[in-house]
């Protein structure tokens, strides 16, 4: 500002037209700048008349502007007059007063011995057409974190205030998109008694900025609760949301590295199935405030009244920065743009304002527009460029519609275990997510009047008497969706299609990895009557017939698969270590798909927490309770029992009755790697001895993850596998490269959080016949 307005002065600019309100720093940037100037003087006028610059006495003789014009009009021919005028935006519109300041303006052009320059400070840009081909605009502009860093820094050092160097970084980008004038009040707010200015209450700079966003009347500031995990489906959406979530978290780091500041996002389709939801859910996800931006509101009645508000609107959002900045139903607004006589005047400048804002922002407003219809607008709105991204929403398939569902009945605190979501999925086919939320809320109201429980025909029942969405508006959402089809948008949907899609197309080249790993890597294993050694059942339980990994998952096929290496002990036939319980899981999905098999485990990530289901091939999605994996194709880990039997050889140990106390043997040497032999790292699997059926490495290289482990005094009869859901009890099987043989045993057992990677650690892999 200080710069800009030094050169206009120096360039001889008559009107220089100050868009801000800060008059004390207006005072002294001229105080500074016009020490050069000789034989000056300083003139200032309000509303209230002349006032003494010096002093800001006012002046009980000259009241009119046009009067004080008149009086200093000739000084300019004698010294350097410099006027400052401050909150006259009513007096410069007086005609004679207009008059006054083109005839100063266009002398001092003329004229080279005369010097009257006048300095307009004003919140307007509001220029009267009389004056502005003389008038040059200076905006105050916004300082960037350093210097709002060296800002804070100095303020609190002119007025003896204890800080914390540390916290003045976090405060400064809390500031950014404030005014000094602005900044200086907030400080002057956060500071606690004993004179100190703490992080502590950087609530006081995001209410402040709420205030600003109230005397703007134009923009909303939305409270709001959603979270990105209250979306039941939309995993394209947020997949890259959350993507630009991590890039608006760290805008600076981004920007050093040559990343783009975020734009924003168009969400287009149909009502009813999330579209303001994910603009409410990214907030949360960004951290940021939501404003929303009412564009009936920027309508005024005067002439550049509309496009004013506009400029304000805008210029208040990015004052607020960070911030997402949501515009619903943008298609209202912006409609009839290209057609002849389809929108007004104002509303193509409007739009015109608006495209260019969006082209060209660089501040960090993430802008989420919402629309059900597009088909009006004009190429250019929907080119790259304006928006990162458009997603298509379209009605929930039935995956989207079970999670919808639960997300509403938790929401509820109704418990899942009373509720086949699945079951109510099929049978709304068509819903939208609202249609969904109506039922439920229906069917709770009901239950609640006649003071029973909810159950699941009490929203079969509902969903029947309802009509969805679909079928309601079924012929404008058919205009709708041959609209839509027309621009090819990416769908913001994601089925278990495109995953197992995903993954084929991942790994083109690992068909032959996989037919070796599928046929010739996996061996039988006939299943038998067993009780486990150690007598964790209460008696004898059948293992079914399996297919079991002939050896530990090598590091060769986890990055075939997986397309990383977490192993600290690398080789590509040793075995992978250095894996999670979770990611064992996501593994054997991965690899099922892979295979052509249905995956066995479905992971559902809730408030950064992970819960587990089991997908059955007959359709249903029971707990880790219930499960029956004899109805499960895919790969998955073997249960407590299911490694037991296997690594004592199953049914040729049963019939020799060798009872081996390691995998193969009595001898831990010629079976297993452990710490006497390994020399403290994994081997190449299969070095050894197999047990009886040919099965390597049980005892040894690396722990094995197995399935948690059936709790023996709580084992129903009538079910053949049991899961303990607590954390801490997956269950690790087979001691590793640094166990003492005691570990190596079959029979010992190991126990370690889902989430624990070590190097000691890895897998195999199994599934039912």
């Amino acid at each position: 500002m200080k710069t800009n307005l030094k050169k206009y002065l120096r360039a001889r600019r008559p009107i220089i037209w100050c868009n801000t309100n800060n008059y004390d720093e207006i005072d002294s940037l001229v105080t500074e700048i016009t020490t050069e100037y000789t034989n000056k003087v300083i003139y200032e006028f309000r509303a209230l008349g002349a006032i003494d610059f010096e002093t800001k006495e006012i002046s009980e003789e000259v009241k009119r502007l046009y009067d004080f014009l008149e009086t200093i009009y000739s000084d300019g021919f004698e010294k350097q007059v410099f006027l400052i005028l401050k909150n006259v935006d009513e007096d410069i519109k007086n005609v004679e007063t207009l008059a006054y300041l083109k005839r100063i303006a266009e002398l001092n052009y003329k004229n080279y011995n005369y010097n009257f320059f006048t300095i307009i400070v004003t919140n307007s840009l509001e220029i009267p057409l009389e004056i502005e081909d003389y008038t040059s605009i200076l905006e105050e502009r916004k300082l960037d974190e350093e210097e709002i860093s060296s800002y804070i820094f100095e303020f609190c050092k002119k007025n003896e205030i204890k800080f914390d160097m540390n916290e003045i970084k976090d405060i400064s980008i809390l500031l950014k998109g404030l005014k000094t004038l602005e900044i200086n009040h907030v400080l002057n707010m956060m500071l606690e008694e004993d004179r100190i200015l703490s992080i502590r209450n950087k609530h006081i700079i995001i209410k402040e900025k709420g205030q600003l966003i109230k005397k703007s009347n134009i923009l909303e500031l939305v409270n709001f609760k959603e979270k990105i995990e209250d979306i039941g489906g939309l995993q394209h959406l947020k997949k890259w949301l959350n993507n630009k979530s991590i890039i608006f978290k760290n805008l600076e780091g981004a920007k050093n590295f040559g990343v783009d500041t975020p734009k924003g996002v168009l969400l287009v389709g149909m009502p009813g199935c999330g579209k303001s939801l994910a603009a409410k859910a990214s907030a949360r996800l960004f951290n940021t405030p939501l404003l929303r931006l009412d564009i009936g509101r920027l309508l005024g009645k005067y002439v550049g009244e509309s496009e004013h508000n506009m400029r304000e609107a805008l210029k208040t959002a990015e004052s607020i920065s960070p911030c997402i900045l949501w515009i619903d139903e943008i298609e209202k607004a912006f409609s009839g743009i290209e057609q002849s006589g389809g929108a007004s005047d104002i509303t193509k400048r409007l739009f015109g304002h608006f495209l260019t804002w969006l082209q060209e922002k660089e501040s960090a407003v993430f802008v989420v527009a919402t629309a059900n219809d597009i088909s009006s607008f004009p190429p250019e709105f929907l080119r790259k460029g304006r928006f990162d991204e458009i997603f298509f929403i379209d009605f929930p398939n039935e995956q989207e519609r079970e999670r919808i569902f639960e997300i509403h009945l938790e929401k509820r605190r109704k418990n899942l275990k009373n509720f086949d979501c699945l079951k109510l999925a099929k049978e709304t086919s068509g819903y939208c997510g609202a249609d969904i939320e109506e039922v439920i809320k229906l069917s709770i109201e009901e239950a609640f009047i006649k003071n029973k429980e909810l159950v699941i025909d009490n929203l079969l029942k509902n969903i029947k008497e309802i009509e969805p969405l679909s079928l309601t508006l079924k012929d404008k959402i058919k205009v709708m969706r041959e609209n839509i089809e027309k621009f090819r948008l990416k769908d913001a949907s994601k089925s278990i299609q495109d995953d197992i899609d995903e993954i084929i197309k991942d790994n083109k080249n690992i068909d032959k990895d996989i037919e070796f790993l599928k046929n010739k890597e996996l061996v039988l294993v006939k299943g038998e009557n067993y009780k486990a050694a150690n007598s964790y059942y209460n008696k004898n339980r059948v293992n079914y017939d399996l297919k079991v990994g002939k050896y530990q998952v090598t590091q060769n096929i986890w990055q075939k698969i997986m397309k990383n290496n977490p192993s600290k002990f690398l080789g590509s036939e040793k075995p992978v270590d250095s894996v999670s319980w979770w990611e064992a899981l996501e593994f054997c999905n991965k690899l099922s798909i892979a295979c052509g098999l249905d995956p066995v485990y479905k992971i559902v990530i809730r408030e950064e927490r992970k819960f587990l289901n089991i997908i059955q091939l007959d359709g249903k999605i029971v707990s880790p309770e219930n499960v029956n994996f004899k109805k499960t194709e895919g790969f998955r880990l073997p249960t407590e029992l299911e490694w037991e039997w296997f690594a004592s050889g199953g049914e040729i140990n049963l019939q020799n009755d060798t009872n081996y106390s390691f995998s193969g043997s009595d001898v831990l040497q010629k079976v297993g790697w452990f710490k006497e032999n390994s020399l403290n790292e994994t081997k190449r699997v299969g070095l050894k001895h197999s047990n009886q059926i040919g099965i390597y490495d049980c005892s040894g290289n690396v722990w094995e993850w197995c399935f948690d482990s059936f709790s023996e005094d709580k084992l129903p009869l009538n079910k053949t596998y049991i899961y303990n859901g607590s954390e801490n009890r997956n269950r690790l099987r087979g001691g590793s490269w640094d166990s003492l043989s005691l570990d190596c045993r079959i029979s010992s057992r190991g126990k370690l959080s889902k989430t624990v990677k070590s190097s000691r650690i890895g897998f195999r892999v199994v599934r039912t016949v």
